[in-house]
């Protein structure tokens, strides 16, 4: 579509024109003509410009300023010089001849009863029939797109004219990379060989894109090359429409439809953006009557729940899931924080990804789930493992897309009813605590797994917690001397190992008369009884609550 140099030898005034240097260029794009009437002509050029010339005006250079004079033209972009010898220049210089092939310039030389206005008219008319061209397409490529967006075609119709418009597969990706659509199956799974961010082949395109190199496994392995174009969306989230180059290299006809499409692409995102964030608010407006218990009516709820596709029937467990940073301090659920809307969105769409038929929602720094469980998986406690399963594998996911970013999870109990949903959620909440408290970051924590840690964390006293420890165990505490924390440890793993001695120095990677010999001094301090049980079920409560007061940085003693 271009108007080249090798174009312009097709003129019939030009039949008989030499090409004297820069024969291997002549695929330079021409913008314009002029005639060159001064030696000062390079402070006025813009490039892409087809300089006419009989060198009157440069006749007195010498050899260097020759050659000084093509490298200008190459600085300024010059497409070609077109030299007509003259009386007052017989010969074109070979030093200039010599540096027009150094330096990539195509030097034609034409005949001198060729008047310059059978080479300007004919060129800047085929510049000015292409322009009206290229303006004819693009209001009709522009209209076609725009009619599918007022029709709400959605994108992958966008697609598909797109891939017939430029006879090349397309495919349009998310901001994770993941393909939405695609024209062509195979498209849609590549490897990257290399990422080429400036190609000089498609600077037509007017608009931020780059170049890769991939390798396509579903095609034996073959090499191909694509154009990825960045759509930017809301929030600065982009997706990525991606052109192979399958059949034929982009042209500059190609590049129109690829632009239109991409704007065509992102009002269509944007808009589905927005109706998204309404069924969005919806959604989580239901599912927040469900968790906090204010269900007026539970008709109009399983109305409104059919509506948007929600089944409530049957048994559900809540599962939260709340993202950690790095640096960020211990949770707590009276903790006020909330995410950015793109941390949210990627969480959102990795837990999606794995629950695409599951109720999440949204709440603060949440993301929630009411997790579907099978009646025949409710005694046999299958669903337990399956949640546990599942939400790994969200995490390591979400850690590939983002390092910095985890999860922590916390699961509550089954709820077999509507009104029950509220208490699971509760008990998630607990979970996702406690599990941080006791076990770490990123864990994955069940409230039913909490044992008697489930009601000291309901004594938000501490004065009145520590009234639990029992006497013995406090002497140990009070126990001012080097080896408190080795005797604290060993009566901690002496429990553990069912006050089994053997197994402790195993597990404290001590000698067994070490570990006697720190059981005896525990029974000298303390006074405790092994044998007794009642008094060994009181210094394990005591021992918890140590450790719960220890995680939570609250003072023991």
């Amino acid at each position: 579509m271009e108007f080249r140099v090798k174009d312009l030898l097709n003129i019939p005034s030009l039949k008989d024109a030499v090409v004297l240097s820069g024969n291997g260029y002549l695929n330079n794009v021409i913008k314009g003509a002029t005639i060159m009437e001064a030696p000062d002509i390079t402070d006025w050029l813009k490039g892409g410009e087809l300089i006419m010339t009989s060198f009157y005006p440069i006749r007195s250079f010498n050899e260097e300023e020759q050659k000084r004079f093509i490298v200008k033209l190459v600085e300024k972009g010059v497409s070609a010089l077109v030299v007509k010898t003259h009386r007052y220049v017989a010969e074109i210089p070979e030093p200039m001849v010599s540096a027009g092939e150094a330096y990539r310039m195509p030097i034609i030389q034409i005949p001198k009863e060729i008047p310059y206005v059978d080479v300007l008219y004919p060129v800047m008319g085929k510049i000015l029939n292409n322009q009206v061209i290229k303006l004819q397409y693009y209001k009709e490529i522009h209209d076609r797109f725009t009619a599918l967006s007022l029709a709400d075609e959605g994108p992958d119709k966008i697609i598909e004219t797109l891939e017939r418009l430029i006879g090349n597969p397309v495919a349009l990706f998310d901001r994770n990379f993941h393909c939405i659509v695609s024209t062509l199956p195979s498209l849609a799974a590549f490897e990257l060989v290399e990422k080429i961010p400036y190609y000089k082949q498609t600077e037509g395109i007017k608009f931020p894109h780059f170049r890769q190199i991939v390798k396509y496994p579903d095609l034996s392995g073959q090499i191909g090359y694509q154009i990825v174009v960045p759509v930017e969306t809301m929030n600065n989230i982009k997706t990525y429409l991606l052109i192979g180059e399958v059949h034929k290299p982009l042209e500059e006809l190609d590049f129109i439809a690829v632009e239109n499409a991409a704007t065509a692409l992102s009002l269509e995102l944007v808009k589905q953006f927005a109706v998204a964030e309404v069924d969005k608010k919806f959604k989580n407006d239901l599912l927040g009557e469900l968790i906090e218990g204010k269900v007026q009516s539970p008709t109009s709820i399983y109305q409104n729940a059919n509506l948007i596709g929600w089944d409530l029937s049957g048994s559900f467990a809540a599962v939260l899931f709340k993202v950690l940073n790095h640096g960020e301090t211990i949770s707590s659920k009276r903790n006020k924080w909330g995410l950015s809307m793109q941390n949210e969105m990627m969480v959102y769409d990795v837990i999606h990804r794995f629950l695409p038929n599951e109720i999440i929602g949204t709440k603060s720094n949440l993301v929630i789930v009411l997790w579907k469980i099978d009646d025949k998986e409710e005694n046999d406690k299958l669903w337990m493992s399956k949640i546990n399963q599942t939400a790994r594998k969200i995490q390591e996911l979400l850690k590939t897309q983002n390092s910095k970013m985890g999860l922590q999870v916390g699961i509550g109990n089954i709820a077999t009813s509507m009104a029950e949903i509220s208490a699971s959620f509760k008990k998630a909440q607990d979970a996702l605590e406690l599990g941080e408290v006791l076990h770490g970051k990123e864990t994955i924590t069940a409230f039913s797994e909490l044992g008697i840690f489930r009601l000291l964390s309901q004594i938000e006293d501490i004065g009145l917690l520590k009234t639990f420890i029992p006497a013995s165990l406090q002497k140990l505490l009070d126990y001012a001397q080097a080896n408190q924390k080795d005797l604290l440890q060993t009566l901690k793993v002496f429990l553990e190992c069912n006050q089994n001695a053997t197994r402790t120095a195993q597990v404290l990677y001590v000698h067994h008369k070490t570990a006697v010999y720190r059981l005896d001094r525990i029974k000298e301090i303390t006074g405790m009884k092994f044998e007794d049980p009642e008094e060994m079920l009181s210094v394990q409560v005591g021992l918890k609550i140590i450790n719960l007061l220890e995680r939570e940085n609250k003072p023991i003693y």
